[in-house]
């Protein structure tokens, strides 16, 4: 008997892992679209009961114990409420007809299905996450043993299906669960400092390094788009007035203003360095893209910025913009002639954006 609960065990320990990893997608696993995570998740996970069940263990002619119910309740993390009732519907119907259809298999199966329809409806008012499990998970071992009770009439023989039943479940799912909080634990730290080392630790804008991956993707696209650089006017002057800490506060909130402005335009918006930042403006032509970078500059320009100290500071950019591939097909000569751009509208008065064609023109 020790045997057959350490393989059925091993089988609900493998499920777990195996549909855990692709379809939380804490790591770079390839997954075509998730619009049928719950179907997929759902079904996989029904077929795993239908394998649990096959291998379970024999406690009377009418009980037999296994993992089922774990199954159905992870499901639910896993795959969302359609999970749980497709993976309950699938063991439910299998158990039914498993060793020919009687009056304790039919009770027993659709035992199984009603509690996946009961876990499914209720996640779907209760998102079903590593912290609530258990309660999902709790309500199908009561309703089960209460089930088990009247199958055995309440008798010995029945309270020792009962208890053998609420061990290996509480046993099972426990030592899953630990492992599975702790993956997910993992991949929330994994998935932070790949966010980090791509995001700016000041304003949570894009960082230089994820400008470039972003920059060199439009390229490989081969469509119009525009780079569009930005540079706050006396910002020196800003910080040594004022002291650097009113300096960040007015990198956040111009990061803030820039972003605002440029959602509508679908704009990915990253600070370079310093006072640089830059918006890159995909099927944007040069007209368009100087429309574009205009109402930025207005966005600084027309209202002060509120610093901690009361005052108000009256904060204008330059900017500078290329457009690809009518300037440039290259990063490096698209950035270049960005930044030539933008040197002239420095040079030329600031509080201004320059197209580098308007440059060529001069």
């Amino acid at each position: 008997m020790l045997i057959d609960f350490i393989i059925n065990f091993c089988i609900l320990f493998t499920f777990a892992i195996l549909i855990y990893i692709p379809f939380q997608n804490r790591l770079n696993v390839y997954i075509p679209s998730t619009r049928y995570n719950p179907i997929i998740v759902g079904i996989l996970s029904g077929l795993t009961g239908c394998l649990l069940m096959l291998t379970s263990i024999n406690i009377s002619d009418l009980v037999i114990l296994d993992g089922r119910m774990a199954v159905i309740a992870l499901s639910g993390v896993l795959g969302g409420p359609l999970a749980p009732i497709l993976s309950g519907t699938i063991i439910g119907v299998f158990r039914i007809f498993m060793y020919g259809y009687s009056t304790s298999a039919l009770i027993a199966g659709s035992t199984t299905i009603i509690a996946g329809l009961v876990i499914g409806i209720w996640s779907w008012k209760k998102r079903m996450t590593f912290q609530n499990v258990s309660s999902y998970f709790g309500y199908s071992i009561v309703q089960t043993s209460i089930v088990l009770g009247i199958l055995g009439n309440w008798k010995l023989e029945g309270w020792l299906a009962i208890i053998s039943f609420i061990l290996y479940s509480i046993l099972s799912f426990s030592i899953i669960f630990v492992v599975l909080k702790q993956l997910n634990n993992l991949f929330e730290k994994i998935k932070q400092i790949e966010e980090i080392s791509v995001t700016d630790y000041l304003t949570g804008l894009n960082n230089n390094r994820k400008f470039q991956e972003y920059t060199q993707n439009l390229l490989s696209k081969n469509e119009v788009f525009s780079l569009l650089l930005l540079d706050i006017d006396f910002f020196k002057k800003v910080n040594d007035t004022y002291g650097h800490p009113v300096g960040d506060e007015v990198l956040k909130e111009l990061a803030l203003r820039i972003k605002d402005t440029s959602k509508p335009f679908r704009g990915i918006v990253s600070r370079n360095g310093g006072e640089e930042f830059s918006v890159l403006l995909s099927d944007t032509t040069d007209e368009k893209s100087l429309e574009i970078a205009n109402l930025i500059r207005q966005a600084i320009e027309k209202k002060h910025f509120q610093i901690s100290s009361g005052e108000k500071l009256q904060i204008t950019i330059s900017g500078g913009i290329s457009t690809f591939p009518q300037n440039a097909v290259t990063f490096h000569e698209l950035y270049k002639l960005a930044d030539e751009a933008l040197y002239l509208a420095k040079t030329s008065g600031r509080n201004k954006v320059v197209h580098i064609k308007q440059n060529k023109k001069t």
